[in-house]
């Protein structure tokens, strides 16, 4: 009896290991990719050396863009109008938007005013 409830033990625990594994394998992949469901291209900027990079970019509607922290400083990405607020991103973290209206959004680093940058939607 007793080895039939350490057998159970065994196997339960097994379970949620895997369970726990693929769920964060997935997140994995997601955060790889850049995507989130439904959307549709996806433009990567870097935010590097006390810079965005590439500063301009020029998307359609409906299109992601990724900003990713580079940097061992924090940094944010933010709009006057407060379209864009990332909060503060640290070294690694990410933030992304997808844009449904045209127009052009300028963007600043709150913590740093000599960085902009600009996202052009058609």
């Amino acid at each position: 009896m007793k080895k039939l409830q350490s057998l159970f033990v065994v196997l339960a625990v097994l379970a949620v290991l895997t369970i726990a594994c693929s769920q964060t394998a997935g997140q994995a992949a997601d955060k790889t990719t850049g995507r989130t469901q439904g959307s549709g291209k996806v433009v990567a900027v870097a935010i590097k050396g006390y810079k965005f990079a590439p500063a301009e970019v020029n998307i359609k509607k409906g299109e992601t863009v990724v900003w990713t922290n580079e940097d061992a400083a924090t940094h944010t990405v933010e709009t006057s109008d407060g379209t864009l607020k990332s909060g503060e991103l640290v070294t690694g973290a990410a933030f992304q938007h997808t844009f449904t209206k045209a127009g052009k959004y300028e963007y600043v680093c709150g913590l740093h005013s000599n960085m902009h940058g600009s996202v052009t939607v058609q």
